[in-house]
């Protein structure tokens, strides 16, 4: 049985699938981030050892091919203990348009636990965003929660508006809204969690607030979604892409609410009206796996569409249900 390596690295976590030559899956795994700049060594070392635990890797396996999104720490670790055929990395443009059924030119908005807009035409590739945590990386994960935090700081100090952000933040780290603070400042003492990575990991909480009609909370969803809309809408005009040239999405932080693409939809549409806008039906570490389809056999048919709906059926991305938070 010959086995291949599908991973995606983001900001919080790593997703493995290793699956056979008949794309079947083998094993799975999930760890946190490899990021030097937001995780120590040591959590590095961590979840590497964690995802070629769970994967079941060992001196005896042969790996035909890793391909995907990941940092070379982990690729390195594997190659040094089994037998790698091929490492072919490309990506997290590549991946998110190949989970969307795009394997021409295209546009991607990335909205994870960072976030990035890409575009593809004629040949060339382009981007913005993408700062990182540091700077900002608007309409992300990380700035979704940061306003989050901002607002409920806010309403703690009563020079803004009441909102349910506060209860729902203070709540996540073990508080009542009381004591708001002191749920801030636990984020500074995880030792399984970088600092970024613990912020990041409330952002769906702004979703379940917009949920429950709180307007705080879908004013920031709104405004990320317009945010993502105008970056891409800058690769576009600067880049000269028509309006042929297909959209779609990819990342944690669109799932839950409909507002944030909604608003993308709105800004990229009042530029084309006549744009696809394609949400993907997987999650980006699917779109290694199509991409691997397509180059053998040139297309994806819907029968191979359905076929992969039912064995990664775990893997499937729909923006009005939040991913499970573990």
């Amino acid at each position: 049985m010959k086995k291949y390596l599908a991973l995606d690295a983001g900001g919080t976590k790593v997703a493995a699938i290793l699956y056979d030559e008949d794309f079947r899956i083998i094993k799975t795994a999930v760890s946190g981030s490899l990021r030097e700049n937001t995780t120590s060594a040591d959590l590095i070392e961590k979840h590497i050892s964690e995802i070629i635990e769970a994967l079941g890797l060992s001196s005896d396996d042969r790996i035909e091919i890793i391909s995907g999104v990941c940092e070379g720490s982990l690729i390195e670790r594997i190659c040094n203990l089994c037998h790698v055929g091929k490492v072919a990395m490309t990506g997290e443009f590549d991946i998110g348009l190949s989970a969307a059924n795009i394997f021409g030119d295209g546009l991607l908005a990335l909205s994870g636990t960072g976030a990035s807009l890409f575009g593809k035409y004629q040949g060339r590739n382009f981007s913005t965003g993408g700062y990182g945590a540091s700077v900002s990386d608007e309409g992300s994960g990380y700035w979704t929660a940061r306003q989050a935090f901002l607002a409920a700081i806010a309403d703690d100090e009563e020079r803004g508006p009441k909102t349910v952000l506060t209860d729902l933040i203070s709540e996540h780290f073990g508080f009542d809204r009381n004591k708001l603070g002191a749920a801030i400042f636990t984020i500074y003492g995880q030792k399984n969690l970088s600092a970024v990575a613990c912020v990041a990991r409330c952002a769906p909480l702004v979703t379940d607030a917009a949920k429950m009609g709180d307007e705080v909370a879908l004013k920031i969803l709104k405004r990320a979604g317009e945010l993502l809309g105008l970056q891409l809408l800058h690769v576009i005009r600067k880049n000269g892409i028509p309006s042929s040239v297909p959209a779609t999405i990819s990342g944690n932080n669109w799932r839950g609410h409909r507002i944030i693409f909604d608003e993308f939809k709105r800004v990229l549409l009042e530029q084309a009206p006549e744009r696809e806008i394609i949400i993907p039906k997987f999650e980006p570490i699917i779109g290694v796996i199509l991409k691997h389809y397509h180059e053998i056999h040139g297309n994806i048919t819907e029968k191979i569409e359905k076929q992969f709906l039912t064995e990664y059926k775990d893997y499937t991305f729909n923006i009005d249900k939040p991913k499970l938070r573990k």
